[in-house]
């Protein structure tokens, strides 16, 4: 079985230990959606969720939400405009607290899988915002041109994840993601994408320009933000501002 491409290129960021440093008990709290949230993981469930949401943001298939919850956004997949606007005025009336659109099935079209192609315009992102009347967030991102058109459309977030490119060997998240939040910063927030092992590679991720970091998979929140705080530990981060490039070091040259 390949290796992901997504794991292959975190490891080679390797983290910094620093331990000549006051920090005890780091704080990975961070703003999302206009409230505190304990540590910068955002769920993405597929499918219909098995247990009842809680304190952690999760982000939910569309057709699965049929009530509001202050946790919940709902993930509409590619569509046509019309009905994407039938279904983000449903989700308004629900009072959900953000939308998000997932551009990801876009990667599997003819020839590479049974997806029809809907792609979406500056305008079209505009047009779904301002419907919305609240943050609006974009999955699948995977190049800086498609953030600065996000970030001018007046969306609230993107979520990078070079999966997106997987059949024409694009970048993997980790790889990418610096250039998108160079191209970015300030305009609005970015989330990391893609697969991680844990919480070390949160904090990769993290360092690497994240503001939050979508996970995936059956293991608990818990544990992955208790390696979180492990590696904050471990780098000297006391709080998540201070997470940033020197907790990393990348070899400039491979091995022979």
């Amino acid at each position: 079985m390949a290796a992901d491409p997504d794991l292959a290129a975190l490891s080679r960021w390797a983290l910094v230990p620093r331990l000549l440093h006051d920090v005890i008990d780091p704080d990975a709290a961070v703003d999302l959606l206009g409230a505190m949230r304990p540590s910068p993981l955002v769920r993405r469930v597929i499918g219909a969720p098995r247990t009842a949401p809680d304190e952690t943001l999760t982000l939910v298939d569309a057709a699965h939400v049929t009530a509001g919850h202050p946790q919940v956004v709902p993930v509409l997949a590619p569509a046509k405009m019309g009905d994407l606007m039938r279904e983000v005025r449903r989700l308004v009336a629900l009072d959900v607290p953000a939308v998000a659109v997932d551009l990801g099935a876009l990667a599997d079209v003819a020839p590479f899988g049974p997806h029809a192609w809907h792609p979406r315009t500056r305008e079209d992102l505009a047009e779904l915002a301002a419907a919305a009347g609240r943050p609006v967030w974009l999955l699948g991102v995977a190049s800086a041109d498609d953030a600065t058109v996000a970030a001018e459309a007046g969306l609230d977030a993107i979520v990078v994840d070079g999966a997106v490119g997987r059949h024409m060997g694009g970048l993997a998240t980790a790889d990418v993601l610096p250039e998108v939040v160079d191209a970015v910063a300030g305009m609005l927030r970015v989330l990391a994408g893609g697969t991680v092992a844990g919480g070390l590679d949160v904090l990769r991720l993290i360092a690497l320009g994240a503001d939050a970091v979508i996970v995936g998979g059956e293991r608990p929140t818990a544990a992955i933000e208790e390696e979180l705080r492990y590696a904050m530990r471990l780098t000297g981060c006391a709080t998540l501002a201070d997470v940033g490039y020197d907790a990393l070091f990348e070899p400039l040259f491979a091995e022979p």
